[in-house]
């Protein structure tokens, strides 16, 4: 072949190809592009956005890319107006020199997402309707046509069905509860409808497509409960009004976990009585009986109580005075049980508490702490008026020595000179006394020796590679150190010290201080930088001086992956010898140590595909002790600390009324992360919300980060027992928790 045929045969073949590009291309944006093989992950566009001057094409088409939506529903018209011409209507693109839909269809063909269009019923007739979807699903061939309100006969539907032709699916916008599954519809979005009821009609009609709508936390959780856990077709997460939401994050959401872990509890099917297990003698007036492997009927005291359905039960029981038999019977067994109850005898005596062995001590006289951390209190009597936690070796004035009592004795509280006191148990009485010690009467001093006040003589400032900085008092000796921390400022009390003239150094995280000389101290004041908010900070004696760690505010990053950069500590309560609530099951199932670590565990997989740094107290059935735990937490200094727990109540209480979840907290700081913990894990999981309340759990006692104590469910009750140890149920929690992580970092966006 010369020369001249060869070029001809390329030109001939290179133009072929083009043409059969450009008719692909043309194709193409006559074809609709439809989401296979994974969940629909939907948004509808807000109405009211589309009929205004905010409204941008490259916006939506923006958001669709970052959050991975594969769905777009817009909707056609409201009222007299639509997106498209159409008879009687007015419409709202009609300045636009293209089409609105053909070009909303092609943009998000180039994006790999869908296009459904939702027609609403309520404004047309069948055969209005019917017209208008003809031409729709001719002219645009969307993927799917959504029916809103829909009041229309089955013979109108089916009529509808024929105008859009067998490629173009019909659905459904209906309230879950409410539907009937029928023939006619390719598929149903079902609002409002949890995983539960999502997975009985998808068993039931599983040729359907069927969508959630609604945006919630629990939508989210569902969402993800069904990615993992069931056939799941797809979600409408939000409505798009323009704005980056929460739901920016569902795209992780709907992609399945392959290796996601499974823990396989499960409960005996072997009818047994977990409580009472022997005969006992009891001061109260009633008492829990417990049990495994029931089946209805369950008689107790030939009363019939309710079982759960995997065969725990729970009955509250009121005892009589003296012999009280407890015959309880199902499977055709009978456990049998003698409770005797007994009242308290009434003394003529009055009954004096004896001294422990604790010292009075007068004014002037030193002690030191001696346990990690020792609470100061404001009230001698209440060990939960805690105004500070003392560090090891802290060195405390005595003004003087109050009696109280504890554990039925009384002993001695040391009165400080800012009006705090501390339990004489918690420290240890040194040699040391300063110059206004007031002797005992015939007290030898000869053996004492003096200690002079603490001197603040300088700072200085060391900012770290990551945006903290350290704060350092220079001191003759090392005072106690009274903290109060608030948006506005950060307050340090250096007790019994006294302070020669000096600055603080310039700090990314304060904008004025002040030094003030008081009678119980010096009182350092820093008014905080709003525009570098404090998150967190540590007080830490050294050798002749105080560090005081100042820690950054955490910021969430944008994308799927928004706490990269974020630490969180999880803490997984009990372990090892220490098994924590046994629930109404007991040892028949998984008890409060296993749920602990497991609902940790699907918690750290969680945020870790959001991109967080996570790190756990302990990743198998060790036992850490509470000095390790809080240590852990003051070593990594991370943005967030939960420590993990679920609840029971005494025997002796009526556990069927009592039932749901809770947080704790300590620190003002923490208030908020305990609020989200609560709202974000209920509407997770259905349980109810009790509520956050403050606590003084020993875990939670550190102002380094927000740090709460969350009880996920009260595993002596049947009810939330039987709904906590699932694979299901234990992800549910764990992705409460999650949200409640994300909602609790700082942000320049709304989520």
């Amino acid at each position: 072949m010369d020369k001249r045929k060869r070029t001809a045969y390329i030109y001939t073949a290179v133009t072929v190809l083009f043409l059969l590009v450009a008719t692909f291309v043309v194709l193409a944006n006559g074809l609709s592009y439809k989401v296979r093989n994974k969940p629909v992950y939907a948004v509808d566009i807000s109405w009211d956005y589309m009929n205004s001057s905010r409204f941008s094409m490259e916006n939506l088409t923006d958001y669709v890319d970052k959050t991975g939506v594969n769905t777009v529903v817009v909707p056609l018209y409201k009222n007299s107006d639509s997106v498209i011409e159409i008879d009687g209507m007015s419409c709202i693109f009609s300045d636009n020199d293209k089409d609105f839909l053909k070009q909303i269809k092609n943009k998000l063909g180039r994006e790999k997402a869908q296009l459904y269009i939702s027609v609403d019923c309520a404004v047309y007739s069948a055969q209005q309707t019917a017209d208008v979807l003809s031409y729709i699903t001719d002219e645009y061939k969307p993927v799917a046509i959504v029916l809103k309100n829909c009041g229309y006969s089955q013979q109108d539907i089916a009529q509808l069905k024929d105008a859009i032709g067998r490629k173009t699916k019909l659905i459904l916008q209906a309230h879950g509860l409410s539907v009937e599954p029928s023939d006619l519809f390719d598929g149903y979005i079902l609002e409002n409808s949890d995983a539960d009821q999502y997975t009985a009609f998808k068993n039931k009609h599983s040729d359907k497509e069927f969508i959630l709508h609604f945006s919630s936390v629990s939508s989210v959780s569902d969402s993800y409960i069904l990615t993992n856990f069931a056939d799941f077709d797809g979600i409408i997460a939000t409505e798009y009004t323009g704005e980056d939401t929460k739901d920016v994050y569902l795209d992780t959401v709907l992609k399945a976990d392959n290796s996601i872990q499974l823990f396989g509890f499960e409960v005996s099917d072997k009818f047994t009585v977990t409580y009472p297990t022997a005969d006992f003698t009891t001061y109260y007036s009633g008492e829990l009986v417990t049990g495994t492997g029931a089946q209805a009927p369950l008689i107790i005291n030939d009363k019939e109580y309710s079982v759960q359905a995997d065969g725990v039960f729970s009955a509250y029981i009121t005892l009589e005075e003296g012999e009280n038999i407890l015959s309880i019977s199902s499977k055709g067994t009978t456990y049998s049980y003698t409770v005797t109850k007994k009242s308290y005898g009434i003394s003529s005596v009055e009954y004096e508490a004896p001294w422990d062995e604790t010292q009075y001590l007068s004014q002037g006289r030193v002690v030191q702490t001696t346990a990690q951390l020792t609470s100061m209190l404001s009230d001698p009597d209440d060990d939960s008026a805690i105004i500070a936690g003392l560090e090891p070796g802290t060195k405390l004035i005595v003004s003087e020595s109050v009696e109280t009592e504890r554990s039925g004795y009384k002993t001695y509280a040391y009165r400080l000179s800012n009006g705090g006191y501390v339990l004489a148990s918690k420290v240890e009485i040194t040699d040391q006394i300063t110059a206004d010690y007031i002797p005992q009467e015939d007290e030898d001093i000869s053996g004492y020796t003096l200690m002079d006040k603490p001197v603040l003589t300088g700072a200085s400032l060391e900012k770290l590679k990551n945006g903290d900085e350290q704060l350092y008092i220079v001191s003759s000796a090392n005072p106690a150190v009274i903290s109060n921390f608030t948006n506005e400022k950060l307050s340090l009390l250096f007790l019994d010290a006294k302070a020669e003239q000096f600055s603080l150094p310039q700090s990314a995280f304060y904008t004025e201080f002040t030094i003030t000389q008081t009678d119980a101290g010096v009182v350092v004041d820093l008014v905080l930088n709003k525009n570098n908010q404090l998150w967190g900070y540590d007080v830490m004696p050294e050798y002749g001086q105080t560090r005081i760690y100042l820690k950054q505010s955490p910021q969430l990053s944008t994308g799927t992956q928004p706490l990269k950069d974020i630490t969180i500590l999880l803490d997984a309560g009990h372990g090892g010898k220490d098994s924590g609530a046994l629930g109404v099951a007991s040892t028949n199932g998984p008890i409060e140590k296993e749920l602990n670590l497991a609902v940790a565990k699907a918690t750290k997989r969680i945020l870790e595909k959001y991109g967080a740094t996570v790190h756990m107290t302990r990743e198998d059935d060790a036992f850490p002790s509470l000095d390790d735990r809080r240590n852990m937490t003051r070593d990594l200094k991370p943005d967030l600390f939960i420590s993990l727990h679920h609840n029971s109540i005494d025997y002796s209480y009526n556990s069927t009324k009592s039932k749901g979840s809770e947080c704790y907290y300590f620190t003002s700081q923490s208030e908020n992360l305990a609020k989200l913990m609560c709202e974000n894990i209920t509407a997770a999981t259905g349980r109810v919300n009790r509520g956050a309340f403050s606590g003084y759990y020993y875990v939670t006692r550190t102002e380094i980060a927000p740090s709460v104590l969350m009880e996920y469910s009260m595993i002596i009750n049947p009810v939330d027992y039987t709904n906590t140890y699932s694979d299901q149920d234990i992800y549910k929690a764990a992705f409460g928790t999650a949200m409640a992580v994300l909602r609790a970092i700082p942000n320049n966006y709304e989520i």
